[in-house]
């Protein structure tokens, strides 16, 4: 379709459909953005400070046990490893 002779009144009356078919803001666009972390986020913060709060690796302690195990005489308490494992599982259900 070809338009030739666009009147005086032309611009004006689009300009004016234009502004009563615009929407007026929703309540949800006035809102103010926010961010929330989620719970799968607020856990890894919880291991992330538990990771910070615990000591370096002590390399000498490390090559120790390396040797131990290479010679055979390496012998893990079962007592120990039992209370790590209760102790860590514990640290999980802590929410």
């Amino acid at each position: 379709m070809k338009i030739t002779n666009i009147g005086p009144g032309a611009l004006e009356l689009y300009k004016a459909r234009s502004e009563k078919t615009q929407e007026p803001p929703s309540e949800r666009a006035m809102q103010e953005d926010r961010a929330e972390i989620s719970s799968r986020g607020r856990e890894l913060q919880k291991y992330r400070d538990v990771l910070k709060a615990m000591p370096n690796t002590r390399a000498e302690r490390v090559l120790e046990l390396k040797n131990s195990i290479i010679e055979g005489t390496y012998q893990p308490s079962a007592e120990k490893i039992a209370e790590n494992i209760i102790s860590e599982r514990r640290l999980d259900t802590r929410r």
